[in-house]
């Protein structure tokens, strides 16, 4: 890993450098700030460890022109223990972390770990939303919370791996959107993906639905058909709710994976197949084995990476770019938008359709309004009516609500303002004004 090392005390630079190199890092030093920021221009590095307090410009200095010219970069803090709090609201600032002196090397050494984990999931994440931003790729996504950018990270790194793939999330939270990306990232994107819901089908069809049938096999099978396995051979298959299968069908499609090998309805022919299988489910499966539902045997067998999709109400950071983005899919010839408080209303929904629910909502807001800035009054009733409960039970004001969001993004954006009030949809000086109105502390 290359790691700058701004430092003015020359030993303390000199023992940092030799230590990290020691190590197998890639070290490049600087005596001041400025000095640090020019090196970083000429030979961008993955981590940035910087003192504190320096002659020129200041840690804090270099840590906004760090992030100016790479966000991706960690930054380091050192700093006395007197300047602890400084460093904490460096943190606020996007640091990623901070040392007190004198210089603890291991636990050095373990933020440096961190740093490169965090650095490696910010960078596949960003490759998968690159691709998806493609316009040759019939795929769109939305989202860069924490937990997205985990499932992106993950994604990137599985999409040429050919194991199974089982995704779990509550319906209307982009599992089918999730089988898509990986599909398309595989070597495999050129083959057909066939999808099959399986809780659409009844039992009986479902075999021939997924093994094919010959003719004669039952009454109506007028004709040989292929089956959806047969039709995704090269390919991928997606069989979307596999927990709602009946047990008799988990035996032969426990079969059919364990040998890649199947027989049509009707037929004593066996058939040879190459597929990819990535399900998904918005069944507990953990649950249904215990309850003798799901076999335990094919659960493993579609189970060796799983992926699970966090609701919409968990992900509360990707809301406002939804609704921008279904603002852009669905008021094309006029420029709307929604007032903040109506925002904040479908911000602090609870989405238990989640992403399929608000796009929905979305939809209809804009198909019945006569306004160019949707308030309130406008929303379905169900959102209008809704009002979170505190801790105790206790209904909360719209006061609350916005009081309690803005204190959750501020600290999703580690309280830097600017980010924080983009995330908002304000203006920097709104944001300023509830700050104050609310008494909210910024430098928890």
């Amino acid at each position: 890993m290359k790691i700058l090392v701004i430092e003015d005390d020359a030993s303390q630079r000199e023992i940092l450098a030799d230590f990290l190199e020691s190590k197998g890092h890639e070290i490049f030093t600087a005596s001041f700030g400025e000095e640090g920021i020019k090196s970083f221009y000429k030979q961008p590095v993955d981590v940035v460890i910087s003192d504190y307090r320096m002659p020129g410009l200041s840690g804090k200095e270099v840590l906004e022109n760090i992030l100016k010219i790479n966000p991706l970069t960690a930054v380091i803090i050192i700093t006395a223990y007197s300047s602890v709090d400084n460093a904490v609201e460096l943190l606020k600032l996007g640091a990623f972390d901070y040392i007190e002196k004198p210089i603890n090397l291991d636990m050095l050494l373990n933020k440096i770990k961190n740093a490169q984990n965090y650095i490696q999931v910010e960078k596949e994440s960003k490759k998968v939303q690159d691709v998806i931003a493609d316009e040759e790729l019939p795929v769109t996504f939305i989202g860069d919370s924490p937990k997205i950018n985990e499932i992106l990270s993950i994604v990137k790194r599985i999409a040429h791996v050919d194991a199974s793939v089982l995704i779990s999330g509550e319906s209307g939270t982009g599992k089918e959107v999730i089988a898509d990306i990986i599909h398309h990232l595989s070597p495999r994107k050129k083959q057909k993906m066939i999808k099959v819901n399986c809780s659409a089908i009844p039992e009986t069809l479902l075999e021939s639905e997924l093994f094919g049938h010959v003719k004669g096999a039952f009454t109506g099978a007028i004709r040989d058909r292929k089956g959806r396995f047969e039709e995704a051979d090269k390919g991928t298959l997606f069989l979307d709710e596999i927990g709602d299968i009946a047990p008799s069908i988990q035996v032969k499609l426990l079969r059919t994976l364990q040998t890649m090998e199947f027989e049509p309805v009707g037929s004593s022919t066996t058939k040879k197949m190459d597929v990819r299988i990535i399900a998904a489910t918005n069944r507990d499966i953990h649950t249904e084995v215990q309850l003798g539902h799901f076999r335990e045997d094919l659960f493993y067998r579609l189970n060796v990476i799983p992926i699970h999709l966090p609701p919409l109400r968990e992900r509360k950071r990707d809301i406002t770019k939804l609704i921008d983005h279904f603002l852009g899919v669905y008021s094309k010839e006029v420029d709307i938008s929604f007032s903040h408080e109506a925002l904040m209303k479908l911000v602090n929904y609870q989405w238990e359709g989640n992403i399929r629910q608000l796009k929905n909502v979305i939809q209809r807001t804009i198909a019945l309004t006569r306004s160019s800035v949707i308030q309130i009054e406008e929303l379905p009733d169900e959102i209008q009516r809704y009002h979170p409960l505190d801790k105790e039970g206790n209904t909360k004001t719209i006061a609350d609500v916005e009081r309690a969001h803005i204190m959750k993004i501020l600290e999703e954006c580690e309280y830097n303002k600017v980010k924080a009030a983009e995330m908002l949809g304000i203006h920097r000086n709104t944001l300023s004004r509830k700050i104050k109105e609310y008494n909210i502390d910024v430098l928890k």
